[in-house]
């Protein structure tokens, strides 16, 4: 008999003891080789249908820009339009493309020396800016005489060479402005056409449907965000070129004054000024006309 309570008790506290262990495992899978019906494993750490369902909602941005519509066309457009003018700015407005140091030096060389022949040749073989507006300065000089050093409608002359000269830089740099504002506009027509969307869904099917009309909606939120993220940096790099071209055509202007101050008292100095400004200049015989 105590043999008998004895082995019961043992079975009891081992039944005890392997019940948590019995439940574990009731939660592997213990699916066996040609079940049809597996059972769901339910393991911590494992995914759940719930975050396998997550994870399937989870976008990628290829999606997320589909999912703005047509209006992500003219934006990515856009977008293109304003790295390819930011790159050919950065490359074009260089220092020597406006003031080349070598053709500073030889201009203000001829100038001490009084030697506007010499500018001009210079100016020829130069497609800077500098050249370009010396040429015109040279050109007005022929045509009028040394007198003209000591107006100012010799300067006139030499901003219309330079404005000239920056008109397709101009023109460039202007269309960033334009897609500065053109980018927010668009990016609000797609909002507009994604909310007419969105309660077209609501008139026709009600809330029988939520999937299409969060499309919808998302629609409206991408292309408004599509909208800025073009604006944001055009207008940044269009006050930023614009400055810095601002900034090289004042450079050539103070540079191109200081030529002809060195060629004025070159030529107009002293005892001859009287004499050289009743003399008419003549351009070098080669090449003909300074613009030609």
């Amino acid at each position: 008999m105590t043999k008998t309570k004895s082995l019961t008790l043992f079975l009891g506290a081992l039944v005890f003891l392997m019940a948590p262990l019995a439940t574990l495992r009731a939660q592997d899978d213990l699916t066996l080789p040609g079940d049809e019906a597996p059972v769901i494993v339910n393991t911590p750490g494992a995914d759940s249908p719930a975050s396998a369902g997550a994870e399937q909602q989870r976008e990628s941005l290829l999606d997320k820009v589909k999912a703005g519509g047509w209006a992500m066309i003219p934006l990515f457009i856009m977008l293109f339009a304003v790295i390819a003018l930011s790159v050919y700015m950065l490359l074009d407005l260089k220092r020597k493309t406006f003031l080349p140091p070598a053709l500073v030096e030889s201009m203000q060389a001829s100038a001490e020396a009084g030697d506007i022949n010499g500018i001009t040749e210079s100016a020829r073989g130069s497609s800077s800016c500098l050249g370009q507006v010396m040429n015109g300065a040279c050109e007005y000089i022929y045509d009028r005489g040394y007198e003209v050093l000591n107006g100012d409608s010799i300067y006139d002359q030499m901003a219309d060479a330079s404005l000239e000269f920056n008109r397709k830089r101009v023109s460039l740099l202007n269309y960033l402005s334009v897609i500065s504002q053109a980018a927010p506009m668009v990016g609000l027509l797609g909002t507009v056409s994604g909310m007419i969307k969105a309660f077209a869904t609501l008139n026709q099917k009600g809330n029988g449907d939520p999937g299409q009309l969060a499309g919808n909606i998302s629609e409206a939120l991408i292309t408004t965000a599509s909208g800025l993220i073009v604006a944001l940096p055009a207008i940044f790099m269009y006050f930023f070129f614009r400055d810095k071209m601002v900034a090289l055509v004042a450079d050539v202007d103070k540079t191109g004054g200081k030529i002809l101050n060195s060629l004025r008292r070159a030529v107009l100095g002293g005892h001859q000024q009287q004499a050289a400004a009743a003399t008419t200049p003549h351009p070098p015989a080669q090449g003909g006309h300074p613009l030609s």
